[in-house]
């Protein structure tokens, strides 16, 4: 599963269509019929696209910068007894590789089975709300990549341990290629999982939001008992989460009302 990024992503493409089938009882590939029925969806896709692109440059941006600033520091103050208690109190091999699968293989599957389900569903409201929090989430995390860097706990806490590499020894050097060391603050795992499972609650799909209820904790967890992320990372994270949730529901209402009138215009002629 974890010999290099083509099995993670063949193992992300089976369980999505696996989850899917089950979820949905549907053929996964029927969302390009979906595709066809409402083409307005192209243009929050594309915007997701470009946002995600800028995600990539930003990295890229990164590893320019001769001198970065690193604030890490300032969680540390605060932080440093209760990650390394977490971390030791809960420490199991066995929680080790379940943690590890949802924040690798799961967090991505989610976001996959997200689209998928919403529009073999034609759920468009649900849709459009969950492409425009995607976008706002990196919207609003990317500058604090930029100008204020938070190193992974492990690189500043001498008590607190990465525990991935036990599992996927090769994640530095082939993983880390899409995560910055030190883009934590906020945390977009957390973040993004959080949006994912408060857009999926309004889905009349039990066993689509079962799932989401079961794994987002333990994707929420993961972060800090993996050693990633501070506690201060994870707050931010769901403040971040709260604040695109709102602004996607509202652009996604007001492209509603626009879409409306658009069709009642048209009705007229």
């Amino acid at each position: 599963m974890y010999e290099s990024m083509g099995t993670i992503a063949l193992t992300i493409t089976i369980l999505t269509i696996l989850l899917t089938l089950i979820i949905n009882r549907k053929n996964p590939f029927m969302v390009f019929s979906s595709l066809k029925k409402n083409k307005q969806v192209f243009l929050p896709l594309g915007l997701l696209a470009i946002i995600l692109l800028v995600n990539k440059l930003e990295l890229r941006l990164e590893s320019l910068l001769t001198n970065q600033l690193d604030f890490s520091d300032l969680f540390y103050a605060y932080e440093y007894t209760i990650l390394a208690v977490i971390q030791t109190t809960f420490r199991h091999p066995l929680l080790t590789e379940i943690t590890t699968f949802f924040y690798i293989i799961m967090f991505v599957t989610l976001i996959a089975i997200s689209l998928v389900t919403y529009l073999l569903n034609e759920e468009w409201k649900l849709l459009y709300t969950f492409l425009y929090a995607i976008g706002l989430n990196y919207i609003i995390a990317i500058p604090f990549y930029l100008f204020f860097p938070i190193n992974e706990a492990w690189v500043s806490h001498p008590q607190v341990e990465f525990l991935i590499p036990a599992v996927y020894p090769g994640f530095e050097s082939q993983y880390r290629n899409i995560s910055g060391l030190n883009n934590c603050f906020p945390s977009l795992h957390n973040s993004i999982s959080l949006t994912l499972l408060l857009i999926s609650s309004k889905s009349n799909h039990i066993l689509f939001k079962s799932l989401f209820y079961m794994s987002v904790p333990i994707i929420m967890f993961s972060t800090i008992y993996l050693g990633i992320h501070w506690l201060t990372d994870m707050a931010a994270g769901i403040l971040l989460a709260t604040i695109a949730i709102w602004s996607a529901r509202v652009i996604t209402e007001r492209f509603n009302i626009h879409e409306k009138r658009k069709e009642i215009a048209l009705a007229r002629r």
